[in-house]
């Protein structure tokens, strides 16, 4: 199948932003995600990193953290030494990995399980390893992809902290999450793609500037769409299926978009992962 996971991209981030991009379609986010980690190759364009004042290609791994959606850890090693080995491959050294790693223990209540293999915990509690696997080396830019993933609630709010903490510390943060209620917590800026294709950049009470306060927004998608399961979206006063893979929402009066239109972008997403 040929993919063309972006078209025409174009975005930046200045030290200090926590920012987000939502892709309609998750083949085309982890396409992007490689991209942008030189796992694979774009076909054309450039991505140019400026981190602590040196300008070129990707960083050394010291400066990069990615938490990945996939679980990526090893899972029958002890917990204590994944995470040291994961720090010092990274430039950390060894003893100063060990007492970083423990003290993060110590605050997700998981010291006690140090010696445990990763596949001894339950899904959230592996969710914060890897979440603390990819943060522990203190980088100057971290992806965050779905740092929320199987956290319930509470732990939720608490992650929420953790971000603005290391954030507050230096890191610059690139965050892709569904949970809008959440993101909109600590997320300063926006970028939506839909097919590989920017349709806004920028803050998230921009959204409403920019599209205006009556405005019909067409959404397409690669497959098949049904209009009904976005009624329940927030401002949406109509929706209308003008072709099988495009939605029209109608926006009513005085309600802003953002949470419609990220909306339809997430529950178009999850309804994606649920039929792979």
């Amino acid at each position: 199948m040929n993919l063309q996971a972006v078209s025409n991209i174009s975005f930046s981030l200045e030290q200090g932003d926590i920012f987000r991009i939502l892709w309609a379609q998750r083949c085309r986010k982890n396409h992007h995600l490689r991209i942008l980690l030189d796992i694979i190759k774009a076909d054309s364009g450039r991505i140019e990193w400026n981190l602590n004042g040196k300008r070129g290609e990707l960083p050394p791994a010291e400066h990069i953290g990615y938490l990945p959606e996939e679980r990526g850890l090893y899972t029958d090693i002890p917990i204590i030494r994944s995470l040291v080995y994961l720090a010092t491959i990274r430039g950390m050294n060894p003893a100063e990995a060990k007492t970083a790693a423990m003290d993060w223990l110590e605050r997700l209540d998981l010291a006690g399980r140090a010696k445990e293999k990763l596949q001894a915990l339950s899904k959230g509690n592996q969710q914060k390893i890897q979440f603390v696997a990819s943060i522990l080396h203190k980088p100057s830019f971290a992806i965050l992809d779905e740092p929320f993933s199987g956290l319930d609630p509470l732990n939720q709010e608490k992650f929420i902290e953790y971000i603005r903490e290391i954030n507050q510390q230096g890191t610059t943060i690139l965050l892709s999450a569904h949970q809008m209620s959440l993101v909109e917590k600590i997320a300063g800026k926006i970028f939506l793609i839909n097919q590989g294709r920017e349709v806004y950049n920028g803050s998230l009470s921009g959204i409403y500037d920019a599209f205006g306060k009556n405005h019909i927004i067409d959404l397409q998608f690669r497959s098949s769409v049904n209009e009904s399961a976005f009624l329940n979206l927030p401002g949406v006063e109509q929706v209308n299926n003008p072709d099988e893979c495009t939605v029209e929402l109608t926006f009513s009066a005085g309600n802003r978009p953002e949470q419609g239109l990220v909306g339809a972008f997430c529950h178009r997403r999850h309804q994606q992962h649920k039929q792979s």
